[in-house]
Parts: structure tokens; C-alpha cells; sequence
């Protein structure tokens, strides 16, 4: 029987990278995998869907290759080769968490891991869970099981004519008209991307708006642009009936207005949510608490097994790539200072954690449709409601010349300061590249910089970046270019 320091459950981006971060603190790991190494992100998720959109979005700069003078005509796409291509991005990537596995010497087993103890984990096979491969003893486990995509009540996934996104990004043929469930950032990509290769597509969302967690007026901004390209949006509604027909699907709901719609679909996309896979590993035996289907933590990831930790999706934190990743290095650097203590040794290590616990107000949310949506800290209408007297600055990309240059220049950025330090409380952005150059504005958040200090900063020129410095110097009564 092999015995760890550390055996991590689930290779997702918060499970290989905790594997990564214990080994490097010489810790003995091993990691659990039921499927793919890299978790739903790099083959199901993040990853392959990116692949997605770009192939999408070029679609729609061809449309648009005349306002560059050039002239293509008579182009075909391949829908099958587009969908292969985003499957092969995804193996790629998952190879190259094999390789890290490597590098750092850490053990790999695929199958199922399942408590048997607080010190022991079962290896099954497969979910049957009728055929154990590897009996594993761990001083200390990190849980990162990830969730998945969440049906309704009257609407069940059948890979059929009710799609998840793992469906919906592997179909063999493209739907001509499709209905997305759900206006959060999984529902939106898809929307866009099935849009920009001729489907048509409609959006239901039971709350008032697009991207129900963004700034109001970055959401509206999202519809209406939506809208202009002929995508069909019914937000503030609700579905109150579904009948599947062999071939299709016809969808019965309810407007904000109360309005009555019968519509019928090739596929229902639903975009809902996701739910934590923490009904799969007998967390009951080893005495670890839920809320509901989330393991709760301490802000050192520790669950109400002291020898037991979680990170990711199967916690009560955003759940996000990034997030996850940042999780799991946290967490095992929690494992390694509390095997020091019971072993009573002392190694000096350069420790994340003995900075600050990770700071959740600082987490970019990114959406890669197009146009692309980025945002951080707090939204107009939340400021407020903290009590905070506030001044907004706002930078539209029809200003910026590098935006005019590309031809997209849709789009603005937002600054959101308190009146009486210039603190920088969030930043929103809706534009080209908003997902890249966001990472700026909460760097300078981190840097503990105010409004002045960004907007003082030389930018190069021109670039897109430059529009959180003008936004930054709106927010005080101080852009120059607006």
C-alpha cells in the first residue's frame, strides 16, 4: 500500500496545481483522476471553448474583411473541423499537465477516489464503483472534485435535444435554432459562438438581466449589441412548459411582461448553473460538513476534518479557473506549515500564506464573447448599498485609437472610486481585449494605487490599455481624451 503526505482528488486547475504546489514544498503527493488530467477547464471547459469563439469570431471578422479592404468571398465553414480543432487544443493542454505530473514526481492514478477513512482512499475503476485498483494512505487530503452542469426540475439533460455544455461543444452537426437556458458567462459564450456560425439562437434568463453578477450598464450594453446582431433575448422570464418532439423541442414560457411564447427549437442549451460532485466520495464518513452540496472551509481551506482540505467548485467560492488555481496553492501551504508542526520541524519556504488569506474582492470575472466582458470589486448599484459616496469615470473605446484602428470599437471602460480618498472600488470593462487588459486594474488595486496614481501612469500608445487610464483620471474630473 502507497503512502503520501498528500494524495489530491481531482485534476482540475485548483487540483494539479495544489499537486504541484505540495510537491514543491518536498511534499510526497499523489493525485486522483477519473477522466482527463486538467479537469472540465482544459478539456471541457476554459480551454476547448475558447477555441470555440476564436474560430467564431474570426467568422465574423471575414464577414467584416471588406471595411478592411480585402475581399473574401464564397468562404464555407466547417463546423466538424471547428468542433475537432477545439478537442485537440484541450489534448494538448491535458498533455501538458501529464508532463507537470512528471516534472515534480507526482504519482497518478485514474479512477475514482472514495473515503474509506480519514487516512485511506479507495481507487475504483469507474463510477460503478464495483472494482478497486488502489488502496492509498495520505496524512493529509486536498478535495478539488469540481462540480458539474446543473438540469431543472422539468428539464433533464439527454444529449440530445436537452444539451450541457460538454454536449454543446461536441455536437456533430450545428442546430439551426437553438435556445439557451441561462445568461451567466457559460450561456453567453455559446449564444455567441453558435450565432456567429448561422444559428438561431435565443436567450431565456429568469432575472432582469444578461450576466446577472455585471454592472447594469455593462449588461445592457451586452443585450443591446446582442439584439443588433439578431439574437433573440427574453430576460426577467420563465419556462413553464417543455414538450420533445423526435427531432425537436417546443419550449412554452412567459415574458416579463407575463406575454405568452410558444416557440420551437432543435436543442435546448441549458446554461443554469453547475452543482458540487461532493455526493460522490463518502464525505459523511470522515465527518466533513456541507452547505447543501458545498464542503464548507476556513480560510485555509480546512474542512471540519482537520486532516481534510477542499478548493474549487465544491466549495462556497466563485467558481472560476483562477480562483480554484489560487485555492490550491493556499491550500497546500496550509498542509505544509501543519505537517511542520506535528513533526515538530522548521524549514524557511517563501509562503504565499503568510501574506494575507487569497482576497476575493480582488477576482476578475471574464466573459469571452464578443464584445468581450471583464469586471472586478464592487458594481455601482453594490457601492451604494455599502454605503460608499462615489464617482464613476467612464472611457468609451470609440475614443480609442488602437479600438478604431481594429475596427472594434464597441464598447466603454468603467472606474468606480469613494469620493473621498479616490480608492478604486471596481473596474468594468466592455470591449476588445477587456479580458486581458483587466489583470491592470487589479494589480493597481493590489498596489494599493488610487485613481490619480493609474490615471499618472505612462501608457504606451496606442494601445487599449490606455483606456483604463483615461477612465481612471474621468473618475476625478481629469480624462484627457474625452
Amino acid at each position: 500500500m502507497n503512502t503520501y503526505d498528500v494524495i489530491v482528488i481531482g485534476s482540475g486547475p485548483g487540483g494539479y496545481v495544489a499537486a504541484i504546489r505540495c510537491s514543491q514544498l518536498g511534499l510526497k503527493t499523489a493525485i486522483i483522476e477519473k477522466s482527463e488530467l486538467g479537469g472540465i477547464c482544459l478539456n471541457w471547459g476554459c480551454i476547448p471553448t475558447k477555441a470555440l469563439l476564436d474560430s467564431a469570431h474570426l467568422v465574423s471578422k471575414i464577414k467584416h474583411s471588406d471595411d478592411f479592404g480585402i475581399h473574401v468571398e464564397n468562404f464555407k465553414i466547417d463546423f466538424a473541423k471547428i468542433i475537432q480543432r477545439s478537442r485537440n487544443v484541450a489534448n494538448q493542454m491535458s498533455k501538458g499537465v501529464s508532463y507537470l505530473m512528471k516534472k515534480n514526481q507526482i504519482d497518478v492514478y485514474y479512477g475514482y477516489g472514495m473515503f474509506k477513512d480519514s487516512h485511506t482512499i479507495l481507487v475504483y475503476k469507474d463510477d460503478s464503483l464495483k472494482e478497486i485498483i488502489e488502496e492509498l494512505k495520505t496524512k493529509k487530503t486536498i478535495v478539488a472534485i469540481g462540480a458539474r452542469a446543473k438540469d431543472l426540475p422539468k428539464i433533464s439533460f439527454d444529449d440530445k435535444l436537452i444539451l450541457d455544455y460538454k454536449k454543446a461543444m461536441s455536437l456533430e452537426k450545428k442546430p439551426e435554432r437553438l435556445l439557451v437556458v441561462g445568461a451567466g458567462a457559460i450561456g453567453i459564450e455559446f449564444s455567441d459562438f453558435y450565432h456567429s456560425l448561422g444559428t438561431q439562437v435565443s436567450i431565456l434568463e429568469i432575472l432582469p438581466q444578461l450576466l446577472p453578477n455585471e454592472d447594469e450598464e455593462i449588461a445592457k450594453t451586452l443585450e443591446n449589441s446582442f439584439r443588433k446582431r439578431g439574437i433573440q433575448i427574453y430576460t426577467g422570464s420563465q419556462i413553464q412548459n417543455v414538450i420533445k418532439n423526435s427531432n425537436s423541442v417546443v419550449v412554452e414560457f412567459v415574458d416579463k411582461n407575463q406575454k405568452y411564447y410558444k416557440e420551437e427549437f432543435d436543442a435546448i442549451l441549458l446554461a443554469t448553473g453547475i452543482v458540487a460532485n461532493t455526493d460522490k466520495i463518502n464525505l459523511d464518513k470522515v465527518f466533513v460538513d456541507l452547505n447543501k452540496d458545498k464542503i464548507k472551509v476556513n480560510d485555509y481551506y480546512q474542512t471540519s476534518n482537520p486532516d481534510i482540505y477542499a478548493i474549487g467548485d465544491c466549495i462556497p467560492t466563485p467558481a472560476l479557473a483562477h480562483v480554484a488555481s489560487f485555492e490550491g496553492i493556499k491550500a497546500a501551504e496550509a498542509i505544509y506549515l501543519s505537517l511542520q508542526k506535528e513533526n515538530k520541524t522548521e524549514q524557511k519556504k517563501h509562503l504565499s500564506i503568510y501574506y494575507e488569506p487569497l482576497n476575493y474582492s480582488l477576482i476578475p470575472f471574464c466573459t469571452y464573447c464578443n464584445p468581450e466582458v471583464a469586471s472586478f470589486g464592487l458594481t455601482e448599484k453594490k457601492a451604494k448599498e455599502k454605503g460608499y459616496s462615489i464617482s464613476v469615470g467612464k472611457f468609451p473605446l470609440q475614443a480609442s485609437g488602437r479600438a478604431k484602428a481594429s475596427g472594434e470599437s464597441e464598447g466603454f471602460a468603467k472606474v468606480i472610486i469613494d469620493t473621498k480618498y479616490h480608492k478604486i472600488l471596481g473596474m468594468h470593462i466592455i470591449g476588445k481585449n477587456a479580458t486581458e487588459i483587466i489583470s491592470e486594474g487589479i494589480v493597481a488595486v493590489k498596489s494599493e494605487m488610487l485613481a490619480e496614481d493609474l490615471a499618472n501612469t505612462i501608457h504606451p500608445h496606442p494601445t487599449m490599455s490606455e483606456i483604463l487610464m483615461e477612465a481612471a483620471g474621468d473618475s476625478y474630473g481629469e480624462a484627457i481624451n474625452k
